[in-house]
């Protein structure tokens, strides 16, 4: 499917000697917000919020657990007359539990039992292997659960060659298919190969649940066709040409059941994958305690050229993986202001951002194809160039997102990581995209957990609507953090770093006016020196709550902005700090700051009262020129002294629509 980026208008902002003269009547209004009690019981507003470690827990693999299999391959079960034998093909013929074991070099175990019959396959120290079809192959059955003995090793291997675009499924499309519900459990260890196309494939729901299971094929590794649901186990899903986890329909039962839904509630889960990390058909909804890592396109290792990913089957040409690499899967720490902040695959593609030291703030990552610029002290992770001008696209013919969804992603809970060249998360809102007819909702709803994003693209794409309500989501780097034509951002702590805008609240739709509205959280946004902005909305930007600091055009006299908006600036509540280029400053409120000439450079900063009482406070990493400061905590008629660890860097006193002088290190005139 082609996927169409949303473009964003660009405005250029006022130069910061005209926006002096000029804003002389904006502010914020007092309001209630969610502070914090400093001694004396005194209010302050602060940003000091540590950037959590996010040690990456990976999935244990099942490789680990290898021991040769010998012996003759059997099937046992109480059930009587339940397997017949015709050479090296076993098939089960009735419902009932049968216990494999042994080696099966070239051969085929064939479930093919009653509409109505539930299959139980125990695995216990057994390896199957066939060159002619699905090794494992439901043909017909109620439902069939594959159980990995505990303390077992089982492996099974379709040695096909791998499929083309006129391939049949009639001998499965899958190391391990089934044409019913399929569900793998137990707490053995299953390694699964599929050379023809996918490696596990029902064409109904599947399920797994505390197995041990490594999963590598040419395709897609997990595919349930309706539905695959991951409650527990430790999965290792990697794609060469494919996608990790999918699911393609998106109709309704015959029981009124919604189909395409990718369900994760617990587990480790590592993806890597040539296209999607993770491509639902409807929906992916994400809850409970896991950890989920995710490496797609160049950031896995195991990524092979795609030519073409229209069929079931999968079309590629296949190249040495070590190839036009420019990342590998190997684990790296990536650090900024002193914090871990990311762990993911190293790239030697791209550039470091750097600690954004000095008056330019480094050179951002290369976006089209060269070394990428370097700039000491940083690690910042290298991207891949050759992006597209379609928004900041991988320039593949096929997608390479993260998470994806053709209508909704929940996310509640886990420790998630992605790294990918295109969206980290990424939901659709196409017109007609569902089997149903309807068009996908392009919704993405964080109520929680822990997410890790390291994208070529945007990190967090919505095509019409972004609500993050808590949890934690770093950004470590994108080209647009965080992307959609209504972005709600009442809670939890956010970071974004983007070499473009990094909050964007785009065109679209032409129905709902782009809007970016923040009712509390913590959100901290830096941008890359040049044309870009740290919120840009193409409509407003409204905030009632919160605690927001923005770090954008940290270049000198170029016009980007902190806030650059094609409506209003309306601040009522909470705080807000705007450094860099000033677009906009806030209206119709007296509770607002401009600092049009004071230079910021790295270090905390503190706000005092008159009574040395302190009221607001942040860190920053890097230089940036000019500032704005609105917050419901700033009183009209006190005076307010803004420091730099020791030194003070300006002050004055509130009034009804003081718009700012300039402090030390700036242009402009003195201090007052």
């Amino acid at each position: 499917m082609t996927m169409i980026k949303l473009n964003k208008i660009k405005r250029n902002c006022i130069a910061a000697v005209i926006l002096t003269m000029c804003l002389m009547t904006a502010g914020c209004a007092r309001n209630s917000t969610s502070t914090t009690t400093a001694s004396g019981g005194e209010t302050t507003i602060t940003s000091d919020i540590t950037k959590e470690d996010t040690d990456v827990t990976h999935a244990d693999d099942a490789e680990n657990y290898r021991v040769s299999i010998t012996g003759d391959f059997t099937v046992t079960s109480d059930t009587s007359d339940g397997v017949t034998q015709s050479g090296s093909v076993y098939t089960i013929t009735k419902a009932g539990e049968y216990t494999v074991t042994g080696l099966l070099s070239e051969g085929q175990l064939i479930v093919d039992a009653g509409d109505e019959d539930e299959v139980t396959i125990v695995l216990n120290g057994t390896s199957i292997t066939c060159s002619s079809g699905s090794p494992i192959y439901v043909k017909n059955a109620s439902k069939v659960e594959i159980k990995s003995e505990e303390n077992s090793f089982n492996e099974v291997i379709d040695n096909r060659t791998e499929a083309t675009e006129d391939s049949s499924d009639d001998a499965g499309n899958a190391a391990i298919y089934a044409t019913c519900d399929l569900k793998l459990v137990g707490k053995g260890a299953l390694v699964v190969t599929g050379n023809y196309n996918n490696g596990i494939q029902s064409k109904d729901d599947l399920s797994i649940k505390n197995v041990i299971v490594k999963v590598t094929a040419v395709n897609n590794a997990v595919k349930g066709n309706n539905a695959v649901d991951i409650e527990s186990g430790n999965i290792i899903a990697i794609s060469a040409k494919g996608d990790g986890i999918k699911t393609s329909n998106s109709n309704i039962s015959n029981k009124g059941n919604q189909k395409g839904i990718v369900t994760i509630t617990g587990g480790n889960i590592d993806v890597y994958a040539a296209c999607d990390g993770i491509d639902a058909a409807y929906v992916v909804d994400i809850s409970g305690d896991g950890n989920l890592n995710i490496y797609t396109d160049t950031y896995s290792e195991y990524s092979e050229e795609v030519t073409s990913s229209g069929s079931s089957s999968g079309t590629s040409t296949s190249r040495n993986s070590s190839a036009n690499k420019t990342a590998s899967a190997n684990t790296v720490s990536y650090v900024a202001a002193s914090d871990t902040i990311a762990n993911a695959p190293g790239g030697s593609g791209g550039g470091n951002m750097g600690g954004m030291d000095g008056q330019n703030g480094g050179n951002a990552p290369d976006m089209n194809g060269g070394s990428g610029g370097n700039k000491a002290g940083g690690n910042r992770p290298g991207m891949p160039g050759d992006f597209n001008k379609s928004g900041n696209s991988s320039g593949q013919s096929y997608s390479t997102k993260g998470i994806k969804a053709e209508s909704e992603i929940n996310i509640s809970g886990f420790t998630i990581n992605i790294s990918s060249t295109d969206d980290g998360i990424h939901a659709n809102s196409d017109s007609g995209v569902l089997e149903t007819g309807e068009d996908g909702k392009g919704t993405i709803v964080i109520n929680g957990g822990s997410i890790t994003i390291s994208s070529g693209d945007d990190g967090i794409h919505a095509d019409k609507q972004l609500d993050v309500n808590d949890g934690y989501i770093n950004v470590v780097t994108s080209y647009e953090g965080l992307e959609a034509i209504t972005i709600n951002l009442n809670g939890g702590k956010i970071y974004v770093y983007a070499t473009d805008d990094g909050i964007n609240a785009c065109t679209g739709d032409g129905k709902t006016s782009p809007i970016v509205n923040v009712t509390g959280g913590y959100i901290d946004v830096t941008t890359a020196s040049g044309d870009t902005d740290g919120i840009d909305s193409n409509g407003n930007y409204v905030q009632t709550g919160g605690f927001v600091l923005v770090k954008s055009g940290s270049s000198s006299g170029n016009v980007s902005g902190s806030i650059d908006v094609d409506g209003t600036v309306t601040i009522t509540g909470g705080t807000c700090v705007a450094l860099g280029g000033v677009c906009e400053t806030p209206v119709n409120s007296v509770n607002a700051y401009v600092l049009s000439s004071v230079s910021f450079s790295s270090g905390r900063y503190s706000l005092k009262n008159s009574s040395d009482d302190e009221v607001i406070s942040f860190t920053v990493d890097g230089s940036f020129i000019n500032g704005w400061i609105c917050s419901d905590t700033l009183v009209t008629g006190t005076s307010y002294t803004l420091y730099r660890g020791s030194d003070s860097i300006a002050d004055w006193t509130q009034e009804s629509g003081t718009m700012g002088a300039s402090g030390t290190g700036g242009f402009g005139g003195g201090r007052r």
